[in-house]
């Protein structure tokens, strides 16, 4: 590694997938050697976290630069250094993908004769929600959207992650002071991971709702239907994704899925009986959360909890991926394992 290498941003290296992501590039020996002509720069919390700390010894040399998301003059300085920056932190945190923007507009501007800079954002397929308020809708008005056809315009603006997205189609879409968008729109991402990180949000702020409420609730009667993709397919596919890019092909977006779906209702129901036989839930049985409940997310959890949300990846498919982890590992074979784990690590978090 030397000074004059250019640079590769990265939000949300020690996350869930960001982690997963470099543990799959690792395996991928040309996407490796590309990789490695880059000086990874990384924005984290505290450098002297165990979890920088891990991320230095699977990535040698990283730069670890201290700040968080609401640093935005930190991102947009180092976005504008990077010829590649990759965002698998907060998806809907605006403030600092606009800054991210930004930077990488300035970098553009001041280096005209060199290639584009490369924006790579991890964003969610909650974007498709159809809002359906948890009821079971007949099979001919369930959506299952491509990305081979997607466009951001179609959807309702209030729908999650749209308003960040925006901003990120916009400015692949500029010509003044250009710079190269694709954004990747992941399924629900279950399993457990290779990274620094190995389980995701989902079972922990569900789960904590459940313990917290004495319920193991659902938004309206909970029949919504989203995507699900196993951690492990979604590395395989940023791996893929990321040699795409980098190789120049035309920046488009990406939904990364498999053909299982989950929905909610049986997800509450099988996470709501291990924490009722960890003593965690007096009854287990699901049901509606009350009012109460749901409007403490308001319609932002109505989307993404109450509406179904359902994406095929047919733009990976014809590249050749397929969600071979997925096949193998299917939700309802992780649910059960993953909420053990949730419920062992609750109880001894508060004893």
């Amino acid at each position: 590694m030397t000074s004059d290498q250019p640079r590769w941003f990265f939000l949300g290296a020690t996350g869930y997938v960001g982690s997963q992501f470099l543990a799959s590039a690792k395996r991928d020996a040309s996407l490796y050697a590309k990789l490695k002509e880059f000086t990874l720069v990384a924005l984290v919390r505290d450098p002297e976290n165990p979890k920088a700390k891990q991320l230095q010894e699977v990535w040698p040399g990283v730069v670890l630069v201290k700040g968080t998301l609401d640093d935005t003059a930190i991102v947009e300085e180092q976005a504008r250094n990077a010829a590649l920056t990759f965002n698998a932190a907060d998806c809907d945190h605006e403030s600092s993908i606009q800054a991210i923007v930004t930077g990488l507009q300035k970098g553009s501007a001041e280096h005209p004769n060199e290639s584009k800079p490369l924006y790579i954002h991890i964003s969610g397929l909650g974007i498709l929600s159809d809002n359906s308020r948890g009821e079971q809708l007949p099979a001919d008005r369930i959506v299952v959207h491509s990305d081979a056809t997607f466009k951001l315009e179609d959807l309702p603006p209030t729908n999650p992650h749209h308003s960040p997205d925006r901003i990120i189609h916009a400015a692949g879409a500029q010509e003044d002071s250009p710079i190269r968008a694709v954004s990747v729109y992941p399924a629900v991402i279950y399993g457990m991971g290779e990274g620094t990180t190995i389980y995701g949000p989902l079972l922990k702020l569900l789960g904590a709702m459940y313990v917290q409420t004495g319920v193991a609730g659902t938004w309206g009667p909970g029949q919504s239907a989203l995507s699900v993709v196993h951690i492990k397919d979604v590395g395989s596919a940023l791996v893929k994704i990321f040699k795409l890019a980098l190789e120049g092909a035309k920046d488009v977006d990406y939904f990364i899925s498999s053909s299982d779906n989950l929905v909610l209702k049986r997800f509450a129901e099988v996470v709501g009986k291990v924490l009722h036989n960890h003593g965690l839930l007096e009854d287990p049985e699901s049901k509606p959360f009350h009012e109460t409940v749901t409007n403490s997310l308001g319609d932002y959890g109505w989307s993404m909890f109450g509406g179904n949300f359902l994406g095929t990846s047919d733009r990976l498919k014809a590249q050749g991926w397929e969600p071979t982890e997925s096949a193998k590992v299917t939700i309802w074979d992780a649910l059960p394992i993953q909420a053990e784990d949730f419920a062992t690590t609750y109880k001894a978090s508060r004893s």
